[in-house]
């Protein structure tokens, strides 16, 4: 089999388990193919394990084994999503929620690829072509562990990210999927994105509890609108923020799904920054303000990564937030690490406002994670009460 030897400077993290091989990790490689499985090892000789092939940023590799494999078939996945599976039991049998994360990578197990569940449809991300090289053995295991309407891929490695069904049978599109007892418009293949955002369920449940003096929210980044329609069942107004024009009617329709009044809802096609511009000069105001941009994003000639500019969305939000309001923070950048987002949060927020951090939420319990590859842990949420 053919092996990779790690830096003397990297085996201390691998012999803590870490599950991710990355290019400035290696010291020696033989040539490897995309989905083939290798042997990593320290340079005295000792055995890492086993990894598969797939490259994926800058990652080489995802463990497969602590042992010595030769091959891995249709049984190792089979194991994975049997644990999977039970790990979800409450999930598949909510009254309120049947939209989740069925199988999470690294923290199921093995990475590279997910599979979500929209209440019976099946969708598999592969972010890899070596992981895709077992399609065949996945799909066997998928078939058989769970029960589903259909079964759709999407091709996170092909910049393209193509969607294709699997199942001999496939679904009409848009479908209704509920979460916390709300509804929600999903299409499977419209292009990278479903509908909605699913690792943020319970940051829109805690939403739906929330309760301000002037029930207003300004949501930034609003996409397809799934913080608006939870706070809206508080009885919320809201102000709609994105910067595609598609998202206006995906807002419209998952308000009008759920028996809003759209009249009370106000959908506007802009750029963030110029959005909080345009409120400042008109001295507009709201008692909750969302931030969840993308990690990355380039608008014409603008760039913008949450590790350099997220402070400045703080800054200019800052001003708009009514005293008792709350900022709601969020970033799914996997290099910022949540010290590192607290500490932006505080050091933007010092000397300007009287503040507390009321909470900090993560991932929900499906979107399983592991120490073993800390960037597991990507979603960061912070709840800032501003109280003068």
């Amino acid at each position: 089999m053919k092996n990779v030897t790690v830096k003397r400077s990297k085996q201390q993290k691998f012999t803590h388990g870490y599950l991710l091989l990355e290019k400035d990790d290696v010291l020696q490689s033989d040539k490897i193919d995309e989905g083939e499985l290798f042997t990593v090892k320290l340079e005295n000789g000792d055995l890492i394990g086993t990894f598969y092939s797939g490259h994926q940023n800058k990652g080489l590799g995802w463990k497969v084994s602590d042992a010595y494999l030769q091959f891995i078939d249709a049984s190792y996945f089979i194991d994975l999503f049997e644990n999977a599976k039970e790990e979800r039991t409450s999930l598949f049998n909510s009254s309120e929620t049947d939209a989740f994360r069925l199988y999470n990578g690294e923290g199921d197990g093995l990475g590279g690829f997910t599979i979500d569940h929209y209440d019976g449809h099946l969708l598999i991300t592969w972010y890899s072509k070596g992981i895709y090289h077992y399609k065949t053995d996945i799909i066997e295991a998928i078939k058989a562990v769970f029960d589903y309407k259909t079964l759709y891929e999407k091709l996170r490695y092909d910049k393209n990210v193509p969607t294709n069904l699997v199942s001999e049978n496939g679904a009409e599109f848009p479908i209704i999927i509920k979460e916390n007892n709300l509804h929600y418009m999903i299409d499977l293949t419209d292009g990278a994105m479903t509908g909605l955002f699913l690792d943020q369920r319970d940051v829109r449940k805690k939403l739906q509890q929330m309760d301000t003096k002037h029930k207003d929210m300004l949501n930034l980044f609003a996409y397809s609108g799934g913080f608006s329609v939870a706070v809206g069942t508080n009885g919320y107004k809201t102000t709609n923020v994105d910067i595609a024009k598609r998202s206006i009617e995906l807002m419209e329709q998952n308000f009008a799904l759920n028996e809003m009044k759209l009249e009370e809802q106000t959908f506007i096609t802009m750029d963030a920054f110029d959005a909080l511009a345009y409120f400042a000069r008109h001295l507009k105001t709201f008692d909750i303000i969302v931030i969840d941009p993308p990690s990355f994003s380039r608008h014409k000639k603008k760039v913008f990564t949450v590790k350099d500019h997220y402070h400045e969305l703080v800054t200019e939000a800052l001003p708009l937030v009514n005293y008792g309001g709350y900022l709601v923070l969020s970033t799914n950048a996997s290099n910022v690490s949540l010290k590192q987002f607290r500490a932006m949060i505080e050091d933007t927020l010092k000397d300007k406002a009287d503040y507390e951090i009321t909470q900090i939420m993560g991932l929900p319990k499906d979107f399983r994670t592991t120490d073993k590859y800390k960037a597991s842990k990507y979603l960061k949420v912070v709840f800032v009460k501003i109280n003068g």
